[in-house]
């Protein structure tokens, strides 16, 4: 057995010191690859706080608790810190409430797959008096729902609430096991007062993750991977479609490999993380899916619009993931000629195998024509960007091309850049200069909100790199920023926000255009419910949470203070550098 106290091994499971079953719960997080448990107080939850002291006062082990003052911001926080690490976090929050102020975060963590052991403390049933943790004030009545798992049950992938008659070190594992096994998604637990406060004879045996053992998608069959290359190999106009494969950094040289060989351009659609290096000629240089004659998807659920973007029927379609049907989706309407479950790398390493032996001298000819034409094209791309850039740089007011160049301009290879932007995200997109794994994340989801706290777990988990994140000012009103802000200068994780400030939603003003571009709102132009200009100072909202603020208006402005705002978080200070532009109700070309 292992014995924290001794450190042998004889046994496949091990045994760990611990005085009551909380104590249990927090051992087998941390040796299921948990680091920190992103923890909201409540009446229920003084467990895992007399757990953590405890097991820093006898080395057990423990993930390490961080304060967090609200709910959705602790669970975006080990959102965060599950996207950059790859790893599992964990949060915990105080009952049915507490997993209600959850609120959107929920949908990313689900939408953007990221295994999060997402814990909530229950009401009480214990009758007062006969047990401990038992109930002891009114509001416990008040806090017990019917089934508290049902509110997160359509956004996780398992839930279990904690019973006397569970090995609660197992439970843990048992989650973290479905959690790590592909696809990857965050699990539910809810713990009782008075069962996790029930005393443990001393030890406590129970399975780590890694005993459990995790899922692991399988090696394609040769046969598809040669057919699959074949139709590479003799398509006219191939690409590849790529959009979360980069969450396992690892594919990346794959793929570059693959694309080189056979001068496939990569295109992204819904992307939320860095598939490919955004300098390489092959990116962005494909055809619109509805021109290509042979499509590589992996794992990309949406990479073009059904009818009218498709494909044509001829086209031959490879479908690459490891869950291909998109199981989570309630509806699917895209076809493919072959689907395949497995991973990435395995895919991609035996395409690329299987087309090595069948390129012929004629197959080479052509696609180094087509290599030289992409190349030529990333060429004219970057011009166009550059050209635009600096015409934008004239603009008054500001324009959002200047803020994402000058962002570009400051930004180490290295720092990893969290993009919340949406309505300004293609110029983020267009200048970032992303090439290295792990250095671009998007949410996974269509919530807003969650970059401010996710930035602030990514720095925890990466306090070597630059943490940027980039927001449009009504996402950044959703995610509890002054949260967010709080946790990364207490913490010592401290990061840049920068918010584009245009007091307007694009649903409420070029959405409700769109949707009724001759009706009773545009004749009146009445956007009433899609502005908020005035905007909120963000910049004194930094202030107030210790941080550092500042708002530019001009052109001339950008760069310096994102250079000053840098200086800040690399002194320690969490800083946010506002760029007014002009409402989404106002023209700008460019």
């Amino acid at each position: 057995m292992t014995n924290i106290q001794s450190g042998s091994f004889e046994a496949s499971w091990g045994e760990y010191g611990a005085d009551e079953w909380s104590d249990a719960l927090m051992a087998s997080m941390k040796l299921g690859g948990i680091d920190n448990l992103f923890f909201v107080s409540g009446t229920e939850l003084a467990f895992y706080q007399e757990s953590a002291a405890k097991a820093k006062e006898r080395e057990w082990p423990a993930p390490r608790l961080i304060t967090m003052t609200h709910e959705g911001a602790a669970l975006h926080a080990a959102i965060g810190n599950a996207m950059v690490t790859g790893k599992p976090a964990a949060t915990a929050v105080h009952v049915d409430v507490g997993t209600l102020n959850y609120g959107a975060a929920i949908h990313t963590a689900w939408r953007g797959g990221y295994p999060v052991l997402i814990t909530a403390g229950t009401g009480p049933r214990g009758y007062p008096g006969t047990m401990t943790g038992g109930r002891d004030t009114g509001i416990q009545w008040v806090q017990e729902p019917r089934d508290q798992g049902e509110i997160l049950r359509q956004y996780t992938k398992h839930d279990h609430r904690l019973e006397h008659q569970d090995n609660p070190g197992l439970m843990v594992s048992r989650l973290l096991q479905v959690a790590m096994s592909e696809p990857h998604g965050p699990v539910y637990l809810t713990v009782p007062r008075e069962v996790a406060m029930q005393p443990m004879p001393g030890t406590t045996r129970f399975p780590t993750v890694d005993q459990l053992g995790l899922a692991r998608p399988a090696w394609p069959d040769p046969k598809d991977a040669k057919r699959a290359a074949e139709w590479l190999i003799k398509a006219d106009n191939p690409c590849i479609y790529v959009a979360k494969s980069g969450r396992h950094p690892e594919t990346i040289a794959d793929l570059v490999r693959l694309a080189e060989l056979l001068a496939l351009p990569v295109m992204e659609s819904l992307s939320d993380k860095l598939n490919f290096p955004s300098t390489h000629p092959l990116y962005g240089t494909g055809p619109d899916a509805k021109d290509a004659d042979a499509l590589l998807v992996i794992e990309s659920p949406a990479p073009f619009m059904p009818g009218v973007g498709a494909p044509s029927a001829d086209a031959k379609i490879i479908w690459i993931d490891v869950d291909p049907v998109q199981a989570r989706y309630k509806t699917m309407e895209h076809r493919a000629d072959m689907w395949l479950p497995v991973s990435v790398t395995g895919a991609v390493q035996a395409i690329y195998e299987a087309a090595t032996g069948l390129l012929t001298k004629s197959d080479m000819s052509r696609i180094a024509d087509r290599r030289a034409r992409l190349e030529q094209r990333k060429l004219e791309q970057i011009k166009r960007g550059e050209d635009l850039a600096a015409e934008a740089s004239k603009r008054t007011p500001l324009h959002p091309r200047w803020v994402a160049y000058q962002l570009g301009q400051v930004l180490e290879p290295d720092a990893i850049l969290l993009d919340d932007a949406l309505s300004n995200t293609p110029f983020v997109q267009a200048y970032h200069k992303r090439d290295q794994p792990g250095t671009y994340f998007k949410s996974g989801g269509s919530t807003g909100g969650w970059g401010s706290a996710a930035a602030f777990g990514a720095k925890l988990a990466k306090p070597n790199s630059d943490v940027v994140l980039t927001s449009g000012d009504g996402y950044f009103m959703f995610g509890s920023p002054l949260a967010g802000l709080w946790a990364a200068g207490h913490h010592g994780a401290p990061y840049l926000a920068v918010v584009f400030v245009n007091g307007s939603y694009s649903t409420g003003t070029r959405g409700l255009k769109g949707t009724y571009p001759d009706g009773a709102a545009m004749r009146a132009e009445n956007y009433d419910g899609g502005l908020f200009d005035p905007p909120p100072d963000f910049a004194k909202l930094a202030e107030a949470a210790n941080g550092y603020g500042e708002t530019v208006y001009e052109a001339d402005e950008v760069g310096p203070a994102l250079k000053r705002g840098l200086e800040q978080v690399r002194n320690g200070t969490p800083a946010v550098i506002a760029a007014k532009i002009p409402t989404l109700v106002q023209e700008m070309t460019l």
